[in-house]
């Protein structure tokens, strides 16, 4: 633990306190976690709430054996199709992606011996590439944003030291890490330039970054891509923070430190909107002279930095956490419980958005897809979220309608509110509001009691949200505007 220190100022932790500045961290779930949630993490904490309600399993080390080894018998194969019809593994609809994390992973790695060697995976998970880590020698710490995956990472990997902590302030001692991976983990990240930053703060002079599996966008493109790709996602739709950045974003730190850095670009995928072309290779690019053509493409991109002397800058620091990971996982025994604290510490410009409104990242992961133009209705998908402030109203009101009839769940801050029968004709619906603290944001869930296969037939359709007052309400209101008016101004005859 002597590697360890304080994400808000820097200090030596003994026994997870601070000696500088007294911060106290915890140990969460069996392990020690270092720093606490910011406003700015909500997508990550809904996210850390959806993997709470999917249920995570620990894997184990003769997963990742057996995986590995499926990998390296397909990739030595004459005939792949043969040897995927002769093992049902890789005949699995996930293993063409398992594949190529496993040949970029060997590839990028080529040349490294990792025999030894002080390893931090950022963006662990449930430990799949730390163990791929450890198969190779690696002395591995993995570091997780979200307990429930560290949780079941340690019960999957007890070997492998754990810790929980935030990939823009790391909780570790400047040039502690012998090498550092972000295992198709960096586009999951709130800001991916000072996550890299901190990757290269924490690596020693002479040692390796690789960041493999991050999907991306032209440099031209706005987040608008992004929607349309996901717009039928399931997983997202029910929280799970998949992003596809810009180029830029993944490049920036090492172009901006050419100077002490060596950076190699790969590709697994590009699509040159240019020209119209895809390359499906593994593929190696300069940085100085490919970078503008890259900037113009879509695909997924991977990254060797060698730190070449030491890293100059100073550490990030954590100023405005608010939430501990212990209380945040004290809420996760159910997603709509968490999901129903979260909204009294959500940023203010996540409230009362408009509705039907544009789309945003945190309406989508709330369940809502794309607003279909000259609709007064907005379609989600299983389940959708508001959150709102009651602004003196009695009630909410709304329509729905879903393309087959089934029954659903209305909740405020978790507690059900009403449950009805709705099929293909537009249903009314009033909620009412006067038991909310009309001070406090809070979130309503609209939920389908069933679960659909067909995506299409899971969504449904909203309508016409208002608020209302009732008659004493709106007459108190009256009384005060009327009080508040001014009177006639009176003529000044000295004009």
């Amino acid at each position: 633990m002597t590697d360890l220190e304080c994400p808000c100022c820097g200090g030596q932790l003994d026994r997870l306190t601070c000696e500088d500045c007294g911060a106290t961290y915890q140990e969460v779930l069996g392990i020690p976690f270092i720093g606490e949630y910011e406003r700015a993490d909500i997508l990550g904490l809904i996210e850390i709430a959806a993997h709470a309600a999917l249920r995570v399993s620990p894997m184990s080390p003769e997963t990742v054996r057996r995986l590995e080894s499926v990998c390296a018998g397909f990739h030595l194969a004459h005939d792949k199709e043969e040897f995927a019809t002769s093992n049902a593994e890789a005949a699995a609809w996930y293993f063409p992606a398992r594949y190529t994390e496993w040949l970029s992973f060997n590839r990028l790695v080529e040349g490294i011996d990792l025999t030894g060697r002080r390893v931090l995976d950022i963006g662990a998970g449930l430990g799949y590439d730390s163990q791929r880590l450890v198969l190779k020698g690696a002395d591995v710490t993995a570091l997780e944003f979200a307990p429930s995956l560290a949780e079941a990472g340690r019960k999957g990997f007890p070997h492998i030291r754990w810790i929980g902590g935030f990939s823009h302030v790391l909780p570790f001692k400047t040039a502690s890490f012998d090498a550092v991976f972000f295992n198709a983990s960096l586009h999951h990240m709130r800001d991916i330039p000072a996550s890299i930053s901190e990757a290269l703060r924490v690596l020693r002079p002479g040692g390796t970054l690789i960041t493999t599996g991050d999907p991306f966008r032209s440099d031209h493109m706005s987040i608008a891509f992004e929607f349309e790709v996901f717009d039928k996602h399931k997983f997202v739709l029910l929280g799970i923070n998949e992003q596809i950045p810009c180029f830029s974003d993944f490049v920036q730190v090492p172009e901006q430190n050419a100077d002490i850095v060596a950076a190699d670009v790969f590709t697994n995928e590009l699509h040159d909107h240019a020209t119209g072309s895809t390359i499906r290779d593994f593929t190696r690019w300069d940085l100085v002279r490919d970078g503008g053509m890259l900037r113009g493409c879509n695909g997924t991109i991977a990254m060797r930095v060698k730190l070449l002397k030491a890293w100059p800058h100073k550490r990030n620091k954590q100023t405005a956490g608010i939430l501990s990971a212990a209380n945040f996982t004290d809420w996760l025994n159910h997603q709509s419980e968490a999901i129903a604290h979260l909204a009294a510490i959500i940023p203010a410009d996540h409230v009362n958005l408009p509705f039907p409104g544009e789309q945003t990242k945190f309406s989508m992961l709330n369940g809502w897809r794309l607003p279909a133009k000259d609709s007064d209705a907005r379609t989600a998908y299983q389940r959708a979220r508001w959150f709102l402030t009651r602004r003196g109203a009695n009630n909410l009101t709304f329509q729905i309608r879903s393309p087959v009839m089934t029954i659903f769940t209305f909740l405020i801050n978790n507690e059900t509110a009403c449950r009805l029968c709705v099929a293909t004709e537009w249903t009314a619906v009033t909620l009412n509001l006067s038991a909310i603290d009309s001070r406090v944001p809070f979130v309503v869930e609209i939920r389908r009691d069933e679960e659909e296969d067909d995506f299409e037939s899971a969504c449904f359709q909203v309508r016409e949200q208002r608020f209302e007052r009732n008659a004493r309400t709106l007459k108190r209101l009256a009384e005060i505007f009327c009080r508040s008016r001014p009177g006639p101004i009176p003529y000044n005859r000295a004009r």
